[in-house]
């Protein structure tokens, strides 16, 4: 994989969970466990061990009440159930997206290719214009679908389940575009990447 920082806060620690894609910690912390009832997991400890799992990228976009574009890059995106054909990702209770993207009912999950590393890091800040500059065009459930994306899932908002210092957001699928063949763009460790078979 070749890689990039991510998007950080102003201490250089990755927001996970609020909007953007990070989980992690510096490596070299001892595993520590307990029982059931003993001492909390650490956090940054929990961080670094699931940062080892690497995933895609993709980002939640809606058309908000106000009629202007939201949207949060998100790494918990997953495939839920084939029939009813649902899928779900996990935004944290404190994003400021995913309250408007709720609100709309329906969004579109892009899923970024190999070379949208710079679009990620738009999506994966807090506040701001994340759409300044950025091509996209409206889908037939009327959110922003990113020019440029692997592959993209239209979704009305089915769901919402609690899910600690997150929620799990559940979307039916409404309709699926595959407009381009490109390698993924990765996230592993604190660090973008590219599929091997596609890096340079």
């Amino acid at each position: 994989m070749s890689a990039t920082p991510p998007a950080t806060t102003a201490d250089n620690r990755p927001r996970p969970g609020r909007d953007t894609p990070a989980h992690g910690a510096a490596p070299g912390s001892a595993a520590s466990t307990g029982p059931a009832d003993g001492p909390a997991v650490d956090p940054a400890l929990m961080r670094q061990v699931m940062s080892s799992f690497c995933t895609g990228v993709a980002v939640v976009t809606a058309t908000g009440d106000d009629g202007e574009p939201a949207g949060m890059a998100v790494q918990s995106f997953a495939s839920l159930s084939l029939d009813p054909p649902l899928v779900c990702f996990a935004p944290a209770r404190t994003s400021t997206s995913w309250p408007r993207i709720r609100a709309a009912g329906r969004f579109a999950v892009n899923i970024l290719a190999e070379d949208q590393t710079a679009l990620s890091r738009s999506f994966a800040v807090s506040g701001g214009d994340k759409f300044a500059g950025v091509a996209w065009h409206p889908g037939g459930n009327g959110a922003p679908l990113l020019d440029g994306a692997l592959a993209i899932v239209e979704c009305a908002v089915e769901s919402e389940l609690p899910g600690g210092d997150h929620t799990i957001a559940v979307g039916r699928v409404t309709a699926l575009h595959r407009p381009r063949e490109a390698g993924p763009l990765l996230y592993f460790r604190r660090t973008y990447g590219v599929y091997g078979a596609h890096a340079a």
